[in-house]
């Protein structure tokens, strides 16, 4: 059975992953604050020899990168707060699954967009308009960059049931998007 470490496994998509591949994989789930899973390890994703000795010691076969700072006003509040997490951080897990051959999958964000245009597809020129955005494509470009078998799978406004964090399903006037029930990312279509 092959491996899969999940870092950011107590977040709402990072949980959702555990509970959907459990029975498929010998799931290694990761926490930096509180854990949510019996075989949760805490892993400080910014700490890049703490995450290379993890890595080396487990020696995963996938991993499914979904820790992040994804607040967007305290990204603009704690600018060197969000650096550190979504792109060093980002860095230090591309490095160590660089390291152990193992595949990434990175959760980006739409937000590597400015809106303007929609219907966005891979080719399109990035152009963030916040910081939360600019961390996440600085992010992407050191997953390209750090690792050599990735894929990076960019989200909307990700939603659903957490077990203590507030549901994000907020109405605003002003925004357009489209957004995905946390759940329903993992499971394809029929």
């Amino acid at each position: 059975m092959q491996k899969l470490f999940i870092t950011g496994a107590s977040g709402l998509l990072g949980n959702k992953i555990v509970e959907v591949t459990k029975h498929n994989y010998e799931v290694i789930p990761t926490h930096n604050t509180k854990s949510l899973h019996s075989n949760s390890l805490k892993l400080e994703i910014t700490n890049l020899n703490e995450a290379l000795s993890i890595f080396n010691k487990l020696e995963p076969n996938i991993v499914i990168h979904t820790a992040s700072e994804t607040n967007v006003d305290k990204c603009e509040t704690e600018k060197e707060h969000s650096w550190k997490t979504n792109v060093e951080g980002t860095r230090n897990i591309a490095e160590a699954c660089r390291k152990v051959d193992a595949k990434l999958v990175f959760i980006s964000t739409d937000y590597v967009f400015d809106g303007e245009k929609g219907l966005y597809n891979e080719e399109d020129k990035p152009n963030p308009v916040n910081y939360y955005g600019l961390t996440k494509l600085e992010g992407e470009k050191q997953v390209i960059e750090h690792c050599k078998n990735y894929a990076i799978l960019r989200t909307s406004v990700l939603y659903g049931w957490h077990p203590w964090k507030q549901n994000f399903a907020t109405l605003v006037e002003d925004h357009y998007n489209t957004p995905t029930v946390a759940r329903a990312l993992l499971i394809p279509s029929r």
